[in-house]
């Protein structure tokens, strides 16, 4: 014989029923998908593409108009939702400005930004010898990512700046 819910059996009833439609119909996040991500310690929200899957629950991401060395992986948690249109990003995080010069609370004169650019020619000095090289990212004021002509990508480094080799 069939009995009536009382108020509370309803109650757990349609909550259940509510949480299950939350989160059983809701579209998990997939690779190439354009997603907002909390970044750095200030809780800020940075727009990011998810690049790999990494489980159910940790996505490896890389964040819009950032060079693929700040890259991570991070948890769901910290990815609050899928992107509409163009987000706009706020300043980069505290840990990014440091690396990259741009920390205006140091104490001292401002890190001068690097005198060279991406796609640059350089000769660089490498074990007592000159290998020309091309820029691939400008890594911070003093640190450049480069490749070595006629040498594969497993050979890239980021050097120091006085590695470069000035005049003829």
């Amino acid at each position: 014989m069939f009995e009536p819910l009382d108020r509370r059996g309803w109650l757990m009833g349609n909550a259940s029923l509510a949480v299950l439609l939350v989160t059983g119909c809701s579209r998990p996040f997939r690779v190439g998908d354009y997603v907002l991500v909390e970044w750095g310690e200030e809780g800020l929200l940075y727009p990011a593409y998810i690049l790999q899957k990494k489980s159910s629950a940790r996505f490896r991401v890389h964040y819009e108009g950032y060079p693929s060395r700040w890259d991570e992986d991070v948890t769901l948690e910290r990815i609050k939702g899928l992107v509409q249109g163009q987000a706009p990003a706020p300043p980069p995080p505290h840990h990014v400005q440091i690396v990259s010069g741009l920390d205006k609370n140091k104490t001292g004169p401002a890190a001068p930004m690097s005198r060279y650019k991406p796609e640059d020619r350089i000769r660089v000095r490498w074990r007592g010898s000159i290998y020309r090289a091309t820029v691939l990212e400008v890594v911070s004021a003093e640190k450049l990512k480069v490749r070595y002509d006629g040498h594969e990508a497993a050979w890239d480094e980021v050097i120091d700046v006085t590695r470069i080799a000035t005049g003829p």
